[in-house]
């Protein structure tokens, strides 16, 4: 975790309780709330807003229509009274789809968050049966996701029945907001108020080659990177410092295909297809093996959720099973690990990929 500086306070000036004080604290007229501000200060426009977000997400009238349960001209209808009650432009209709203006995309991202913020609000007044019941969203890569917090689910549902844990994928790994959802995984820590971030572990990044494809090609060296086939993923073009290392000895090899989905990319390395930069834990699989090219890449991971929704008792738990679930599993411990065990996330794994345990076990 990053520690906040400390900067220097000015000394606070004693409290004089007796000196006068210009308002009556007590008084309502001095301390009101909005709430008690008489009138509707927006447009009645609330029905035009949210067909509209239904036509920027989906970028189609029909398609919206869809989506809302409506006619399509009812849906062109909204947007154009919208456009006239805001008196902008916000969308360019053509036969290829919609497109939104610069105001209507910015007008779109504010309501997809408004929308996020009034879900949030129903999941936590709908909880009917018990204090800890309800829907709480994860947004978690896909390779972390089918690897240990969805063969995990089933034993949060044993101690809380009513919980619903809803698997998102990541539309964003260093922006929490642009997730909408109240829990995220990141390897990136989060710097932004009303979130709060946890530390649970370290992921260690190192080349990984399938048994077949090492048969095939031979051992890797570093004398030898020119006639062997590398698997790259956008994410490692990033231009930072830490992908410098991979970099280096994937382009003095040949690139042989990309991915961008991590599990569509160990997808990839497992049938053989080249060497790939994969998590550790990923040789739990016996068909992958190690590759020694003197790379090895840890990454702080965390886990981050909304500080407002931990208030509710279904975030806050699984925010808790979340954290347990990786600072638990060996892989993500400080040390590099590369021999596999039997704890109980390594046999989430086994079980879920059908895959033996280790040789001599």
């Amino acid at each position: 975790m990053v520690r906040n500086s400390h900067t220097a306070r000015r000394p606070s000036l004693p409290m004089q309780d007796d000196s006068p004080q210009p308002f009556d604290h007590a008084a309502p007229e001095f301390d009101r709330s909005p709430l008690d501000v008489r009138g509707l200060l927006s447009r009645p426009i609330w029905k035009e807003l949210r067909t509209f977000l239904a036509v920027a997400k989906s970028r189609s009238f029909a398609e919206a229509a869809t989506m809302l349960n409506a006619s399509g001209p009812t849906v062109s209808r909204d947007v154009k009274r919208l456009e006239e009650q805001t008196g902008a432009n916000l969308v360019v209709a053509s036969h290829s789809g919609i497109t939104l203006t610069a105001m209507g995309r910015a007008l779109a991202l504010d309501l997809a968050d408004l929308d996020f913020k009034l879900h949030s609000l129903s999941s936590t007044l709908q909880r009917e049966r018990s204090s800890v019941a309800g829907r709480v969203s994860v947004s978690v890569t896909s390779g972390l996701a089918v690897a240990f917090v969805a063969p995990a689910v089933q034993r949060l549902s044993r101690s809380y029945p009513e919980i619903e844990v809803d698997l998102k994928g990541q539309i964003s790994l260093v922006d929490f907001a642009k997730n909408q959802t109240d829990i995220m995984l990141s390897l990136t820590p989060i710097r932004r108020a009303g979130v709060t971030l946890r530390e649970i572990g370290t992921l260690h990044l190192v080349p990984v080659a399938a048994r077949s494809y090492v048969a095939r090609q031979g051992v890797p060296t570093r004398s030898n990177l020119a006639r062997h086939d590398f698997l790259q993923c956008s994410y490692y073009e990033g231009g930072t410092q830490a992908w410098k290392p991979w970099m280096d000895i994937a382009t003095a090899g040949r690139i042989a295909h990309f991915a961008e989905d991590s599990l569509a990319y160990y997808g990839m390395v497992k049938t053989g297809a080249g060497i790939g930069l994969l998590g550790s834990y990923i040789l739990i699989e016996p068909r992958l093996v190690p590759v020694d090219l003197g790379i090895h890449i840890p990454l702080p991971f965390y886990a981050a959720v909304a500080t407002d929704r931990l208030r509710s008792a279904p975030v806050a738990a699984v925010f808790e099973w979340v954290v347990k679930l990786f600072t638990e599993n060996p892989f993500f411990g400080r040390e590099l690990r590369l021999q596999p065990g039997h704890s109980m996330p390594e046999e989430d794994f086994r079980a879920f990929f059908n895959v033996d345990g280790p040789q001599g076990a």
